[in-house]
C-alpha cells in the first residue's frame, strides 16, 4: 500500500513541476485547450512540459516569450472560446479563422489591451457580440463574419478608434446601426450585410473621409440615403442594395470622384439619377435595378470606364438610349430592362467589343435592330423583347458566335429568319413568338445540342420540322404553336428524356403521333389541337407521372382513349374533343383528383359515363 502512495506521489511531483517550468501563458493556452477542441496535428506539439509555448504549432512570442500571436485559422478546431483567453495580456493577434468554433464571444477578451487583429469569422459563435471589446483601443481588425451573432452592435465598438476594418456581416444581428460608429476616423472597411439591421444610416457614418469600402446590403434599413454620402472622399466601393432605402440618390454623390461600383438595386428610390454622376469619371459599375427612379439619363461619361450599367426592372426612365455608351469599350453588361426608353438602338452599341449581356427588352424602342449589334462578337444574351422593333432580324447577328439566348418575341419583326443563325452552336433558347417571321427551319437546327428552348408560335413558319430535332439531350420546351408547318412529327422528339413542353398546335401537320412520346419521363404539356394527325393515341400515354396538360382537339385520331391516361394523377386538362375515337370513357378519368376540364365531344363514344 505505501509503495502505491509513494508512486502517486512521485507522478504528482512530476506533474506540479512541469507545471512550475511552464510560463503563465502556456499555462494559460493549457487551460483554454480545455474547451478549444484542437485536432491532435496542433495538440501533439502543446506539451505541458516545455518551458514556454513558443515552439508549439499556431503560437508566436516575443523577446520576452510572451505569446503575442495565435493563429489557428482553418485548422480543424471545435469547441468553445474559453475565458482563459482573457490572461494572455500581451496578445496582438488572435486568428481562428474558419473553423467549427461555437458557443459565446467571451466579454475576457476585452482585457487583451494589446490586441491589433480579432479574427473569428466564420465559426459557429452565437449570442451578442461583447461589449468589452470597446477596451480595444489599439484593435485595427475586428472580423466577426459568418457566425450566428444576435443582438445588437453594440455602441461601445465606437471607442476603438483606430479600426481600420470592421467586418460583422453575414449574423443575425439586429437594431440600429450605432451613431457611434461614425467616431471610427481610421476605418477604411465596414461590412455589416446579410443581417436585420433596421432604421437609417447614420448620418455621421458618411463622413468619414478615410472609409473606401461600405457594404450594408441585405439588411432592413431604411430613410435615405444620407446627403453625407459626399463627404467620403476616398470611397471606392458603396454596396447598399436590397434594403429599402427611399427618396433620391443625393447630388453630393459627385464628390465621391474616386467611386468606382455602386450597387442600389431593390430599394425604392425615386426622383432621377443626378447629374453629378458624370463627375464619377472611374465609376465602372453602377446598378439602380428594382427602385422608382424616373426621367431621363441626363448625365454622361467622357471617358467611360463603365463595365456594368444596370437600370433595370420597376424604374420609369425614358428618353432614349444614350449613343455615347458606344465609347464605354470596357461594358460588359448593359440591361435597362421594363422601362420606358424610346427611340432607336444606337448603332454605336456596335462597337463595343467586350458586351456579353445587351438587355433592352420591356421598353418602348422602335425602328430596326442595327446590323452593327453583329460586331459584339462577345455577346452571350440579346434580350430586345416586348419592344415595338420593326424590320427584318439583320443577317449580321449570326456573326454572334458565342450567343447562347436570343430575345426577339412581342415585337413587330418580319421576313425570313436568317437561316445561319441557326448554326449558332452555343444557342441555348431561342425565343423568337409573336411577330411575323416567314420561312422554313433548316436541318441544321436539330445540331444544336445546347438547345433548351425553341418557341416560335405565332409566326407563319412554314415547311417541314426538322426530321432530326429531338435527337437532343438538352430540349426541355418546343413550341411551335400557330405557324404553317406541314409533315410529320419527328420521330426522336423526346429522344433527350428531358421535353417538359411539346406544343404543336394550329398547323397543317399530319401523320401519327410518334410511339417515343410515352418514353418523355419529364413530360408535363402536349398540344397537337388543330392540326391534320390520325392514328391512335398511343396506349402507353399518361403512364407519366408529370403530365398536366394534353390536348389532341380537331384532328382525326382513331381508336380509343388510352386507359391509363390519368395514371399520374396530375393531370389538369384533358382535350380530346372533334376527333373520331371510339369506345368507352375509361374509369380512371372519373379518379383523375386535379382534373379541372374535360373535353370529349363530338367523337363516336359509347357506353356509360364513368
Amino acid at each position: 500500500m505505501g509503495l502505491v502512495l509513494w508512486n502517486w506521489f512521485l507522478l504528482l511531483l512530476t506533474l506540479v513541476s512541469s507545471s512550475w517550468s511552464l510560463n503563465s501563458d502556456g499555462l494559460a493556452l493549457l487551460a483554454l485547450s480545455k474547451n478549444l477542441i484542437l485536432p491532435s496535428s496542433i495538440s501533439s506539439s502543446w506539451n505541458a512540459s516545455d518551458r514556454t509555448p513558443c515552439e508549439w504549432h499556431g503560437v508566436l512570442c516575443d523577446r520576452q516569450t510572451n505569446v503575442f500571436s495565435l493563429d489557428l485559422s482553418s485548422s480543424g478546431v471545435s469547441g468553445s472560446l474559453g475565458p482563459q483567453i482573457g490572461l494572455l495580456k500581451y496578445l496582438v493577434v488572435l486568428t481562428l479563422q474558419n473553423n467549427s468554433i461555437s458557443g459565446a464571444i467571451p466579454p475576457e477578451l476585452g482585457n487583451c489591451s494589446m490586441l491589433d487583429q480579432l479574427d473569428l469569422s466564420e465559426n459557429s459563435l452565437s449570442g451578442e457580440i461583447p461589449q468589452s471589446l470597446g477596451n480595444l483601443k489599439k484593435l485595427s481588425v475586428l472580423a466577426l463574419y459568418s457566425n450566428s451573432l444576435d443582438g445588437e452592435i453594440p455602441p461601445e465598438l465606437g471607442n476603438c478608434s483606430m479600426l481600420d476594418r470592421l467586418d460583422l456581416s453575414e449574423n443575425s444581428l439586429s437594431g440600429e446601426i450605432p451613431e457611434s460608429l461614425g467616431n471610427l476616423k481610421k476605418l477604411s472597411s465596414l461590412a455589416l450585410y446579410t443581417n436585420s439591421l433596421h432604421g437609417e444610416i447614420p448620418e455621421g457614418l458618411f463622413k468619414n473621409q478615410f472609409l473606401q469600402y461600405v457594404y450594408l446590403h441585405q439588411n432592413n434599413l431604411s430613410g435615405h440615403i444620407p446627403s453625407s454620402l459626399g463627404e467620403m472622399a476616398s470611397l471606392r466601393t458603396l454596396w447598399l442594395h436590397e434594403n429599402g432605402l427611399s427618396g433620391v440618390l443625393p447630388d453630393s454623390i459627385g464628390n465621391c470622384t474616386k467611386l468606382e461600383v455602386l450597387y442600389l438595386l431593390y430599394n425604392q428610390l425615386s426622383g432621377s439619377l443626378p447629374k453629378t454622376l458624370s463627375l464619377i469619371s472611374g465609376l465602372k459599375i453602377l446598378d439602380v435595378t428594382g427602385n422608382g427612379l424616373t426621367g431621363e439619363i441626363d448625365f454622361h461619361f467622357e471617358n467611360c470606364k463603365l463595365e456594368k450599367f444596370i437600370l433595370s426592372f420597376n424604374n420609369q426612365l425614358r428618353g432614349e438610349i444614350p449613343s455615347w455608351l458606344g465609347n464605354c469599350s470596357s461594358l460588359t453588361e448593359l440591361a435597362l430592362v421594363n422601362n420606358s426608353f424610346s427611340g432607336h438602338i444606337p448603332a454605336s452599341l456596335g462597337l463595343l467589343s467586350n458586351l456579353t449581356y445587351l438587355l433592352l427588352s420591356q421598353n418602348s424602342l422602335s425602328g430596326p435592330i442595327p446590323p452593327e449589334i453583329g460586331n459584339c462578337r462577345s455577346l452571350l444574351w440579346l434580350e430586345l423583347d416586348a419592344n415595338m422593333l420593326e424590320g427584318s432580324v439583320p443577317k449580321e447577328l449570326a456573326n454572334l458566335r458565342k450567343l447562347q439566348k436570343l430575345f426577339l418575341f412581342d415585337n413587330r419583326l418580319t421576313g425570313e429568319f436568317p437561316e445561319d443563325i441557326w448554326s449558332i452552336r452555343w444557342l441555348r433558347s431561342v425565343l423568337i413568338y409573336r411577330n411575323g417571321f416567314t420561312g422554313m427551319l433548316p436541318p441544321v437546327l436539330a445540331e444544336l445540342k445546347l438547345l433548351q428552348n425553341i418557341t416560335l408560335f405565332n409566326n407563319f413558319f412554314s415547311g417541314v420540322i426538322p426530321a432530326g430535332l429531338g435527337v437532343n439531350s438538352r430540349l426541355r420546351v418546343i413550341d411551335f404553336t400557330n405557324n404553317s408547318f406541314i409533315g410529320g412529327i419527328p420521330p426522336y422528339i423526346c429522344s433527350g428524356k428531358r421535353l417538359r413542353v411539346l406544343d404543336l398546335g394550329f398547323n397543317l401537320l399530319n401523320g401519327s403521333i410518334p410511339s417515343g412520346l410515352t418514353d418523355c419521363p419529364g413530360l408535363e404539356r402536349v398540344i397537337l389541337e388543330n392540326n391534320h394527325l390520325t392514328g391512335v393515341i398511343p396506349a402507353g400515354l399518361g403512364v407519366n407521372s408529370r403530365l398536366l396538360q394534353i390536348d389532341f382537339t380537331n384532328n382525326s385520331f382513331t381508336g380509343g382513349i388510352p386507359p391509363y391516361i390519368c395514371s399520374g394523377k396530375r393531370l389538369r386538362v384533358l382535350h380530346l374533343g372533334f376527333n373520331l375515337l371510339t369506345g368507352s370513357i375509361p374509369s380512371g378519368v372519373a379518379d383523375c383528383p386535379s382534373l379541372e376540364r374535360l373535353m370529349l365531344q363530338n367523337n363516336d363514344l359509347t357506353g356509360p359515363i364513368p
